[in-house]
C-alpha cells in the first residue's frame, strides 16, 4: 500500500475502525437499497479473475509444477482459510450481526436441502443416465463455498461478509458428508450405499474448528493480544490470492475439449451456475432480510462453481468420479463469465 500503510501495523482499536471502513466501502456507490454497486462488484471480480489467470499461466509456462496444487491446497484449507475465518469473527458484539448469522445458518440448510431435492427430477429431465445421477445431483447442489466462496466474499464484502459466508457454509459441511455421500454412493454398488460417514473428519476439520473458536471469541468478546493477532492476520491476508492462484493452477491441468463434449457436464453447469443462483435470488428477494449485505453474500456464494470436494466424495463413496472432475473443471472456468452476470442481481 502507498506510504507503507498496512492494517498489520495498527492497534486493535484502529483495526476495528479500519474494518468498519472496509464494510462501508463494500457498500459504497450503492443506491437506497444499500447494496454494492455493479461497478464495484465487477471491478473486484476482475481483480480476482486476474489472479486466477496468474495461476493458470504459471503452470502452463512451467514456473510452477502442477503437483504444487496439493501442498498449496493443504496450506489454504488447513492454515490460511481457518485464520481468515477466525479473524473475521473478531468484531464488537452486535445483536443484529448475531441475528444475521443465525439467518445465514438457516438459509444454508434451506438452499442445500432444497437443491438436493430439486436435482432429482432435474437429473431425469436432462436424461442423465443411471450410474451418473448421484454425482450429477451432488455437483449441482453443492457449490465451492470454502475454496472460492469465502475468499470471494471477503474480497467483495469485507470481514462482515466473510463472517456471514462462513455461517452460510456451516450446513454445507454437515450436508455434503451426509446427503452428499449418499448421492455419490447411489451411483455405485448397492452395498456402497451403506457407507458410513466419518463424522470425526467432518466436525473436527480445521475450518469448523476455526468457526467454533471464532464464534466463542465473538460471543465472549475475548481480546486477542496483538502479538498473536498480527501473525494470524498475516496468514489471513494470504487466503484470497492463494485460493485464486490454486484455482488457476487446477484449470491449467484440464482438457476443456473433452469435458465440453460431455452433455451431462454442460447440464450441470447450466443448473449450478445459472438456474440455482437465479432461484436463490428469487427466494431471498421474497424474504424480509434487513441486511442487504446478507442478500449479496447469499447470491454470490450460491453462484460459485461445483465444490471441489465432490470429487473426493465420489472417490470415497463410489460415485462417478470422471463426471465430478469434469464438472468441477468446466464450472470453475465458466464461472469467470457467469459470476459477473449473477452479480448484476445483487
Amino acid at each position: 500500500m502507498a506510504g507503507g500503510f498496512s492494517v498489520l501495523t495498527m492497534t486493535r482499536g484502529e483495526r476495528l475502525c479500519y474494518n468498519e471502513g472496509k464494510r462501508e466501502n463494500a457498500l459504497d456507490g450503492a443506491g437506497r437499497s444499500g447494496r454494492m454497486s455493479v461497478s464495484v462488484l465487477l471491478t473486484n471480480l476482475v481483480g480476482l479473475f486476474l489472479m486466477i489467470g496468474v495461476g493458470f499461466v504459471a503452470v502452463r509456462v512451467g514456473v510452477l509444477p502442477a503437483s504444487a496444487t496439493t501442498p498449496l491446497t493443504a496450506l489454504l484449507m488447513k492454515i490460511t482459510l481457518p485464520a481468515t475465518i477466525f479473524v473475521s469473527m473478531l468484531r464488537p458484539f452486535e445483536a443484529e450481526f448475531l441475528g444475521d448469522a443465525l439467518l445465514m445458518f438457516g438459509l444454508g440448510f434451506l438452499f442445500h436441502i432444497s437443491y438436493v431435492i430439486l436435482s432429482q427430477p432435474l437429473s431425469r429431465l436432462f436424461r442423465v443416465p443411471k450410474g451418473r445421477r448421484g454425482m450429477w445431483a451432488l455437483c449441482c447442489s453443492f457449490c465451492n463455498n470454502g475454496f472460492m466462496g469465502y475468499p470471494v466474499a471477503y474480497a467483495l464484502f469485507g470481514e462482515e461478509g466473510m463472517a456471514l459466508a462462513v455461517m452460510l457454509g456451516v450446513p454445507f459441511n454437515l450436508l455434503l458428508y451426509s446427503l452428499g455421500a449418499k448421492l455419490a454412493a447411489s451411483d455405485g454398488e448397492a452395498e456402497k450405499e451403506a457407507a458410513t460417514v466419518s463424522w470425526g473428519k467432518v466436525l473436527f476439520s480445521a475450518v469448523n474448528l476455526a468457526i467454533v473458536l471464532g464464534l466463542t471469541f465473538y460471543c465472549l468478546q475475548v481480546s486477542v493480544p496483538e502479538a498473536v493477532l498480527t501473525p494470524v492476520q498475516y496468514l489471513s491476508d494470504i487466503t484470497t490470492p492463494l485460493s485464486m492462484l490454486v484455482t488457476g493452477m487446477n484449470l491449467a491441468e484440464g482438457k476443456l475439449s473433452d469435458a465440453l463434449l460431455d452433455r451431462d457436464v454442460r447440464s450441470i453447469c447450466l443448473v449450478r451456475l445459472l438456474l440455482f443462483p437465479i432461484l436463490t435470488w428469487a427466494v431471498v428477494e421474497l424474504l424480509p432480510i434487513a441486511n442487504p449485505m446478507a442478500v449479496g453474500v447469499v447470491i454470490i456464494i450460491m453462484a460459485m462453481p461445483c465444490a471441489a470436494a465432490t470429487v473426493v466424495i465420489g472417490e470415497e463413496y463410489g460415485g462417478c468420479v470422471e463426471l465430478g472432475a469434469r464438472a468441477v473443471f468446466v464450472s470453475s472456468l465458466l464461472c469467470i463469465v457467469t459470476i459477473p452476470l449473477i452479480s448484476l442481481l445483487v
